[in-house]
């Protein structure tokens, strides 16, 4: 059959109606829930754009193949399921954003890809860590959150439009096909065109989750997170959350619309009771939940990721909560496309959706995620096993956190202190999939050496020097720090 994965940037996975979200405008992606089958228990392997989307297109965890933070992009090795897919004669195209190397065989026919080209401030600094300077770019993000279009909003109109005529002039093909069609949306900025707001407006949305500092989880890491990017030192105020909450809902909304024009013309190519549709996001955003914003830490906001399955072999309504994560994905495409996995796939992590949807929940399965970027003084690891969610954080001033989801779905109630064996039983199970402080030596040591080569932390912090290492040298000058990376060079935007 054929397999059409579409994904989108940023989601978070409680924004979307099928989860009882009051005030989300999803009816498309409802309606692939009720077709489909939903994996609520899924995530990602990396809370940062780059290494999660490297994470998805290989099978493989971002710090085995040195795709950790957003200044080590995805350079077409080891083999992506495109390479897989085209080695056997299944075309593979892709439409909108991927965040890979750009000029990098990645084994896709590219239209349209937002690659990674130009340095930005947020991906270099991330090769400082601990000794990254304290910023206020997200929060102002956060507080200009207003109506309004901004380049990405055309850039995944024309995404859809291109990719739905692809289909529709596809309409007779007789041999399958693998489409990636990736949204920009509804990572931030936060703006959005005003059609697609809640028209009671901002008043009208519940505050987040632990939104009043009062409230906040009192953790090393945690308040590291928070001073670092400014989001302490005055909290936002309820005025300004619920503002973001509006403008996000609405960001949400528009990617639902561009989803169902997406699936319309699959139906209306003939080809949808041949295709396997996977829908599915590279990160959350915590949204103020706890005072954080943005991604970066494992709270299901940030770490956990919509993702539904629609098509021959899945239950129509179903719910599977065994944990998955995008590692899962790789495997679930080839076998989707009725192709074979190669012998240097043997270790791959992940297994096909197809296989775990069906079977009874798995306990016992281990979902496993890290995070070495901006934000974290070393690394983070997370693991999930059944209901069960530890955080380990390689700092000797910093405790793991340990959370029962089944009993606490947003994570207020840490139980390492008052559960030891069980936190115990879960550092051992991380230690059966990666060595932590060996990887954690071996990030820190090359994120090192390409901080030196820039001109260390005060050079990247004044936007003098570009990132070394995997994405190139670079000038940047100061006016573009914040700068998109990588717009296609050849559009033809439409007026």
């Amino acid at each position: 059959m054929n397999v059409l994965l579409i994904t989108s940037d940023e989601h978070n996975k409680f924004i979307v109606g099928h989860q009882g979200a009051p005030r989300a405008v999803t009816p498309n992606l409802d309606r692939l829930a009720e077709e489909g089958t939903r994996f609520d228990s899924a995530y990602t392997n990396n809370p940062i754009c780059m290494p999660a989307r490297a994470t998805l297109a290989t099978g493989r965890y971002g710090s085995a193949i040195d795709c950790f933070d957003n200044g080590t992009a995805y350079d077409g090795v080891p083999a992506s399921f495109g390479h897989r897919l085209r080695d056997q004669d299944i075309d593979t195209v892709t439409f909108g954003k991927l965040h890979f190397m750009a000029d990098a065989d990645s084994g896709f026919d590219m239209r349209l890809p937002l690659q990674a080209k130009r340095a930005y401030f947020g991906a270099i600094m991330g090769w400082a860590r601990g000794n990254t300077p304290p910023s206020n770019a997200l929060r102002t993000n956060v507080e200009a959150a207003r109506p309004g279009e901004f380049e990405y909003t055309t850039y995944d109109r024309y995404t859809a439009q291109t990719a739905a005529a692809w289909l529709r002039e596809n309409e007779r093909r007789s041999t399958p096909w693998a489409a990636h069609v990736s949204f920009a949306y509804p990572h931030y900025p936060f703006r959005v065109p005003e059609r697609y707001l809640d028209p009671e407006g901002p008043e009208s949305f519940d505050l987040p989750p632990g939104w009043d500092p009062d409230n906040w989880v009192d953790h090393p890491a945690l308040n590291f997170r928070r001073w670092s990017q400014r989001f302490d030192d005055p909290p936002l105020d309820a005025a300004t959350l619920r503002r973001q909450q509006w403008i996000y809902h609405g960001m949400v909304t528009f990617v639902d619309e561009l989803v169902g024009q997406v699936l319309q013309a699959l139906d209306e190519s003939s080809q949808a009771e041949d295709t396997l549709v996977i829908y599915t996001t590279d990160h959350g955003d915590m949204l103020g939940e706890q005072g954080m914003f943005m991604k970066g830490v494992f709270y299901e906001g940030s770490g956990g990721v919509p993702m539904i399955v629609r098509g021959p072999g899945m239950k129509a309504g179903a719910i599977c909560d065994t944990p998955v994560s995008l590692v899962d994905i790789f495997p679930t495409m080839i076998d989707a496309a009725g192709a074979e996995l190669d012998d240097a796939d043997a270790d791959l992590p992940g297994r096909s959706l197809l296989d775990i949807a069906p079977e009874p929940r798995d306990d016992e399965r281990l979902v496993f995620a890290e995070y070495h970027a901006i934000g974290a003084t070393e690394a983070n690891y997370m693991l999930r096993q059944g209901t069960l969610k530890y955080t380990e954080y390689l700092n000797d001033e910093t405790p793991p956190q340990l959370f029962d989801l089944g009993d606490d779905p947003r994570e207020t109630n840490d139980l390492f202190a008052e559960r030891p064996q069980e936190a115990a039983h879960m550092a051992a199970a991380l230690r059966t999939i990666i060595e932590p402080e060996e990887v954690n030596d071996h990030i820190l040591r090359l994120q090192g050496q390409w901080l030196e080569e820039a001109g260390g932390v005060a050079a990247i912090a004044n936007a003098r020097t570009g990132p070394k290492g995997k994405l190139g040298g670079y000038t940047v000058p100061p006016d573009e720090v914040m700068a998109i990376v990588g717009w296609p060079d050849d559009i033809d935007w439409p007026s």
